[in-house]
């Protein structure tokens, strides 16, 4: 295969150059031609996401401007594949907000996954920092896109997606040793957490014990890691969802305990989260998904608390402030509500 036509390129100069975009938007906009494009921002974190415009040869309906994310660092050597398995299968058949994609594809040989999307920002959209105040109004806001999302897939509707997608509790809980966990934990990130639940055993245990949980609710495609970075709000606050690099199927109180506490201080969460979890309970059984009983849905929430803290417990390749700001919160949570101990471990 050469060069222009590979799907999902390493090289973003591939990525911009107008043979290769020309190929790609033709099975969307045939007859588009690119002439040229330009980088308007390139942001770097574990994933390289790049907004440029695009100039065609005369005028069409074609997208003026793309934004492409690639893991294209040549130190990178895991390419999850996940999102771009998400964009190609699952998001332009599901009831949530995304970016809309113009191309999305996984190299088989590596792994690598490219999407390629509207630039929402060159449209007015705000992307959200991970550190940035979020209010409850606002929460409610994303808690309704997390229940259309979860009832589409509620109890193992769409089993394609399932299998597309396996939970990812015990994978996840394999990157890393107990004792390097206990190490992470006692490196600062965790400042304010009591020692008893800043343990790196029981959290490892607890990732088993939630993974153990779910024969026990119904199951649904999950986000996986909806904190405040990973929305972006449209004119008029209307929330979308981005990043699906951690998407898998697992109970919905995984996503709610993880959303609600990352999102809120401590002081609005508590004063918050009973209100918003009914909130997103009726919202659940609005869109035809039978929600758990108030009490059992409680109880679950809070002892998915720890699924949160593990990932950014286990985190060394995000911004040092954005990860002591997470694990902090998601810390707190889970001590206040004793989650370790409900889990039993």
């Amino acid at each position: 295969m050469s060069t222009v036509l590979r799907q999902a390129p390493r090289d973003p100069n591939v990525v911009l150059s107008a043979d290769w975009l020309t190929a790609t938007l033709d099975r969307s906009h045939p007859g588009a031609v690119v002439t040229r494009t330009e980088v308007v921002e390139r942001l770097e974190t574990v994933a390289t996401k790049l907004r440029f415009r695009v100039h065609y040869t005369h005028q069409s309906d074609a997208p003026i401007a793309l934004c492409a994310k690639g893991y294209f660092n040549p130190t990178q050597q895991r390419f999850p594949r996940a999102e771009g398995d998400f964009y190609r299968f699952a998001a332009h058949d599901l009831p949530v907000r995304t970016p809309p994609c113009v191309h999305a594809a996984v190299d088989e040989d590596t792994g690598h996954a490219l999407v390629l999307m509207h630039d929402l920002v060159a449209s007015g959209a705000r992307f959200l920092d991970p550190r940035v105040g979020y209010s409850a109004q606002q929460a409610a806001a994303t808690l309704d896109q997390l229940a259309a999302l979860h009832a589409a897939t509620w109890d193992r509707r769409k089993t394609a997606l399932h299998t597309l997608f396996p939970s990812r509790l015990i994978s996840l809980s394999g990157h890393v040793s107990p004792a390097q966990l206990q190490e992470l934990l006692n490196d600062g990130r965790a400042h304010g957490v009591s020692a008893s639940v800043r343990r790196g055993d029981r959290l490892a245990a607890a990732m088993a014990a939630m993974d153990r949980l779910r024969t026990e609710s119904p199951s649904c495609v999950v986000h996986g890691d909806l904190h405040t970075g990973n929305i972006y709000e449209l004119p008029g606050g209307v929330p979308g969802l981005i990043d699906w690099q951690v998407v898998q199927h697992g109970v919905w109180a995984l996503d709610v305990a993880y959303h609600l506490a990352t999102v809120l201080s401590p002081d609005d969460l508590a004063d918050h989260e009973r209100t918003l979890l009914d909130h997103y309970l009726d919202r659940l059984s609005a869109h035809a998904a039978t929600p758990p009983d108030r009490d059992r849905a409680w109880w679950m929430y809070r002892a998915y608390l720890p699924y949160g803290f593990f990932l950014w417990a286990m985190t060394r390749r995000v911004d040092r402030p954005i990860t002591d700001h997470l694990t902090g919160r998601l810390g707190r949570a889970v001590e206040r509500h004793r989650s370790l101990d409900l889990l039993g471990v």
